[in-house]
């Protein structure tokens, strides 16, 4: 039965019990029901933060390219173009490296399949052969065969940790080369967009911690301590109403329970009078039978006094067909006139049919000309577009080459110059040394000749 069908009775008390009442006289917090968790700020004002907030987004980038590499290197060859000599040359040593990582994989779980069989397999042939002293004859084999296997897996195992570092160093060298070439990234972003669901899962997760993050940020601590304070009085509220529901849940209840007791009563009183109506419609029945023999008699009747006036108006009826008859006489001249008349008025419309299909034909023909035109043209047209962007296309890789040539060159011309300009100041001081050498030599020989001089 549903709640709103039951009628409460008149002495039910339904009073909702009136709301705690706090002590401590609190300041109200006025917050908008409906922004009460949004932070007031829209914007980022320090710098950490900015920083902060500019390394996830690099970060969620950065992932959105990592997990299109593998449909890169099954698409290498339409990105050839957009990537450039080394992206390509990076692409495929990682396409190398995913190949080895795919292939240790592979060999990791089949020996650690093995492995499980071979274990099986041991304790089975143990468990059938075990003597009466609880010895396992056989197990040396096993045991080496184990060992064996636990070598492959562990040798395996510091290999793929080999290529999952050089997988680690060949992404992070794409994504540097990514980040000299931002027009290739563009583009392989908007044309693969079919991640796996893992990665797709991932990035909405970073996206999330983005918008959280962003949230946290935002925030103030005047705005925490507000929303701390809204969410207690929430809670308080929701304790408050659960009491209140569960009090007129039980005086829901006592009304119910009084509701179908007088539901029970109207219950009698509705059998009761269904035997009524039962009984009346016995009597009913009878009194339809009774009408029913009533009007057939009446029909018959009926029916005996309607075949003299069927005669009498068949008379009337052939009297009036004469009548028609004579009627249709003279009015057959005039109908031929009209008839004649509508001859002539259809074939002079006949005339103008055909003067209009030749009109339209003769027009429908221009038409079809100036429209085989138009289309030729607009083929021209297309044609020409389709030329000068795959013109455009070239002299924009052609600009590029040349950028790059021009910077290098210019980097090859700097390199020469600040070695000359090097060689220039060794050359220099190698001159001041020498200078400084020889006048050191020539002062030396000057001494010696003054002090013979004495001597003598």
């Amino acid at each position: 039965m549903a709640a709103a069908d039951v009628m409460l009775p008149d002495n039910a008390n339904l009073r909702a019990p009136v709301p705690p009442k706090s002590s401590n006289k609190q300041k109200t917090i006025k917050l908008d029901p409906l922004r009460a968790l949004e932070p007031a700020r829209k914007k980022l004002t320090t710098v950490e933060a900015q920083r902060v907030l500019a390394v996830l987004e690099d970060t969620k980038k950065k992932v959105e390219l990592v997990t299109l590499f593998p449909l890169v290197v099954q698409s290498l060859h339409r990105f050839r173009t957009v990537l450039g000599t080394e992206l390509t040359l990076l692409f495929e040593r990682h396409s190398s490296i995913m190949d080895s990582y795919d292939e240790l994989n592979t060999n990791i779980h089949e020996l650690i399949e093995r492995k499980r069989k071979k274990q099986a397999e041991s304790s089975l042939h143990d468990d059938s052969n075990m003597d009466v002293f609880g010895d396992r004859p056989g197990s040396g084999t096993s045991d080496k065969s184990t060992g064996s296997v636990n070598n492959k897996i562990e040798s395996t195992l510091r290999s793929l940790e080999l290529v999952q570092q050089q997988m680690y160093h060949s992404c992070k060298d794409i994504l540097r080369g990514f980040s000299f070439n931002p027009p290739a990234a563009t583009a392989i972003l908007s044309a693969l967009g079919d991640r796996s669901t893992q990665s797709k899962t991932f990035i909405t997760g970073l996206s999330q911690l983005k918008d959280i993050l962003l949230e946290k940020l935002l925030t103030t601590p005047n705005e925490e301590t507000e929303k701390i304070k809204y969410l207690q009085q929430i809670t308080q509220q929701e304790r408050y109403n659960s009491s209140v529901i569960e009090k007129l849940e039980v005086e829901l209840k006592a009304a119910t329970d009084e509701k179908e007791k007088e539901i029970s009563i109207k219950n009698e009183v509705i059998r009761g009078l269904e035997s009524d109506i039962r009984q009346i419609n016995r009597f009913s029945d009878d009194h339809i039978n009774r009408t029913k023999s009533d009007a057939e008699k009446q029909e018959t009747a009926d029916e005996k006094n309607s075949e003299g006036k069927k005669q009498k108006l068949q008379a009337e009826m052939n009297t009036l067909t004469t009548q028609l008859q004579n009627l249709v006489s003279e009015h057959r001249d005039s109908e031929q006139k009209l008839r004649q008349k509508k001859f002539k008025i259809e074939t002079e419309v006949e005339n103008w049919i055909t003067k209009y299909d030749i009109d339209i034909g003769d027009k429908q023909d221009k038409y079809e000309e100036v429209d085989s035109e138009y289309t030729k043209e607009k083929k021209l047209l297309t044609e020409l577009e389709e030329r000068f962007k795959t013109l455009e296309t070239e002299y924009m890789q052609i600009m590029e080459e040349r950028r790059i040539a021009r910077e290098k060159r210019e980097a090859a011309e700097r390199e020469l110059q600040m070695m000359i300009k090097a060689a220039t100041t060794i050359q220099a001081f190698w001159r001041s040394y020498k200078v400084r050498k020889a006048l050191k030599s020539k002062k030396g020989k000057g001494k010696k000749g003054k002090g013979k001089g004495k001597k003598k």
